[in-house]
Formats: structure tokens, sequence, C-alpha cells
């Protein structure tokens, strides 16, 4: 007996095995398509949570403070060094 004989003969089982096999590969692909997405939302998050918090922090009243002089002169006196922005200096 030949193979296509033996396809004949069996047409229905063979029918299921190649179903079957088909519903496998689409599964493994779907698998893959779903966790690509997963990773490109939690980067999303993640990217859009730093970009908040960022903006958050540049809209702060600390963001926008600036030291004053007197301060700047008593912590020189001391010996800080925290100031080396010569812009910061002069303010």
């Amino acid at each position: 007996m030949d193979l296509q004989q033996a396809i004949k003969q069996n047409l229905h089982y063979y029918k299921q095995v190649k179903a079957k096999l088909d519903a496998h590969q689409t599964k493994a692909t779907l698998n893959t398509l779903r966790k690509e997405w997963l990773d490109k939302q939690k980067l999303n998050n993640y990217q859009n949570e730093y970009d908040r918090v960022k903006g958050i922090v540049a809209n702060s009243v600390v963001a926008h403070h600036k030291p004053s002089k007197d301060r700047i002169a008593i912590l020189d006196k001391l010996g800080v060094k925290l100031f080396d922005n010569p812009e910061i200096k002069k303010k």
C-alpha cells in the first residue's frame, strides 16, 4: 500500500492530525505575539510613569528654588562646595 492509498483510506484521521498541528503552531505564534505586546505595554507604562514624575518635579516649587546669596555665603564660609555652578553663585 502506498502513501496515497493510505491517505485516501484514513482521510479523516489525517485531517485531524493536520488540524492539531495547525492549532499548535497557531498557539505558539499567538503566545509569542502576546509576549511581545506585554513587553511593549510594560515598557510604555514605565516610560509614561517616568515622564509623569519628571513633569511633576519640573513644575514643583523645588525645581524653581534658587538659594539666596546669604545662604550661599554662609555655606561657602563653612567650606561647603555644593555650588560649583558660577551662575548660581551670582544670583
